[in-house]
């Protein structure tokens, strides 16, 4: 005879501050976050939320904060076991517990459950779980999707300085700068326990580095296979209606408003530009500008227009960069900043080389307008596919290149500091060609932007 059923436990509840960081990227993926404000606006009716996470990736936690923040007035209780105890929830409560944990008479006692709507159930699977037919339909309302953490890549960066920062807080020492060599590991590894994983990883390095930086051999890693990369997913045209279509323009449309206002401004003083020789020779000067900056623009726009699919090849990164920084030199120039170059000399990737030539192109001079004058912008290029640009910048320019560089993230059109157009270009061919970009911020002001691109051209670009 199977044991009486237990009484859901009560979990401890997390403040607003802790639980609104959760529910943010680095610890969710953009797609994910996006999800956050319906599945909160769902405990009001209790609509029934499944979220899909690993366990190992905080799925409870993720539960606790959308707990915190839906403005419930119940306590949230979990339920464990295959067949838990549902009917000893009181009304009004909130209710987690593993879907796919459940026996069949199990699964009655939740459907009866969410017939009374009497509590807020959130329920938790891992990713590409099989549910029985009746929840997954009782549970398609409301969605929260984290992938493993083998399969957020591009994420891993932040959400590693995160943790660090989390961990630093705790002991009481300062964030510790993490090695590119280690960097490096961390991002092959196939993370089998997940976030949990990453997070011990990183608190053991942090104690045996003892204030210094993690390098590689801090690491302790399991012996699981490396993480094989999945191929990138096509990236869809940018469609009319689309919203990637809509920021593209937004900020196509924000670049040209100031050379605009610069013409509009000269007309609207003509009467006086006619009598007065040093002023039209001013406002010529400044109208020259405008024209060639919207011209530049409109070029720009168009050539990421005109590049076709990729062919992958194996191309030496090195001369690719330094055309492109040889383009960036007057500014460079004009504002002293110092470039310093630590490229392997056979640092390869496998990419389309008019592709890759665009992209950084466009990266550098996004990220050129982010280093104060007369600071130093260190390039770095490894053996496998590594692009580093590391550089001085205040909290302000990290945070606005960390929303640009995450993936589906696009801020706000009413923004007025949309972020340069040339940054979102190079993001969108990096990930044509099957790369990731990623804003780490480092110890003091220091901040990394890292390109990873393959190191192996793709089967089609063989053939």
């Amino acid at each position: 005879m199977p044991s009486e059923a237990r009484a859901p436990a009560p979990l401890p509840p997390l403040s607003a501050e802790a639980a609104a960081a959760l529910l943010a990227p680095p610890w969710l993926p953009s797609g994910a976050a996006a999800a956050v404000p319906l599945a909160r606006r769902a405990g009001a009716g209790a609509i029934p939320v499944l979220v899909r996470a690993p366990a190992a990736g905080g799925r409870l936690r993720l539960v606790r904060a959308l707990h915190a923040l839906a403005g419930c007035n119940g306590p949230l209780l979990a339920a464990t076991g295959r067949r838990p105890g549902l009917a000893h929830a009181p009304d009004g409560t909130a209710l987690y517990l593993d879907l796919g944990a459940l026996a069949p008479d199990g699964v009655l006692a939740l459907e009866a459950l969410l017939d009374d709507a009497r509590v807020w159930v959130l329920g938790g699977a891992e990713p590409g779980a099989r549910l029985p037919a009746a929840l997954a339909t009782r549970f398609s309302a409301v969605g929260i999707e984290v992938p493993p953490l083998a399969a957020r890549t591009a994420d891993l960066p932040a959400l590693a300085a995160a943790l660090l920062e989390d961990l630093a807080r705790r002991l009481g020492t300062a964030v510790p700068h993490l090695a590119s060599d280690a960097f490096e590991l961390l991002v092959a590894h196939a993370w089998p326990g997940d976030v949990a994983e990453l997070q011990a990883v990183l608190a053991r390095a942090l104690l045996v580095a003892e204030g210094g930086p993690i390098q590689a051999g801090h690491l302790a890693l399991s012996a699981a296979e490396p993480r094989v990369p999945t191929p990138a997913a096509p990236v869809p045209a940018l469609a009319p209606g689309s919203a990637e279509l809509e920021y593209l323009l937004a900020e196509l449309a924000h670049e040209l408003r100031n050379p605009l206002v610069t013409i509009k401004t000269f007309a609207d003083h003509l009467p006086q530009l006619l009598e007065d020789a040093e002023l039209r020779g001013r406002f010529a000067t400044l109208t020259t500008d405008a024209i060639e900056r919207m011209d530049g623009l409109l070029e720009n726009v168009l050539a990421f227009a005109r590049l076709g699919p990729p062919r992958r090849e194996s191309v030496q990164v090195g001369p690719i960069m330094e055309h492109a920084l040889a383009d960036l030199e007057p500014e460079l120039a004009g504002r002293s900043v110092r470039v310093r170059r630590a490229a392997a000399p056979d640092a390869r990737c496998a990419a389309d080389p008019a592709h890759l030539a665009y992209a950084l192109r466009n990266l550098f001079a996004g990220v050129v307008r982010e280093v104060p004058a007369r600071e130093q912008l260190l390039l770095d290029a490894t053996a496998n596919g590594v692009v580093t640009l590391r550089f001085a910048a205040g909290a302000e320019a990290t945070a606005r290149l960390r929303r640009l560089a995450a993936p589906g993230e696009s801020g706000s059109l009413a923004d007025p500091t949309l972020l340069p157009l040339a940054f979102r270009l190079a993001r969108a061919v990096l990930e044509r060609n099957g790369g990731t970009l990623a804003v780490v911020a480092e110890a003091g002001e220091a901040t990394s932007v890292v390109i990873r691109l393959p190191t192996e051209p793709a089967e089609d670009a063989r053939t």
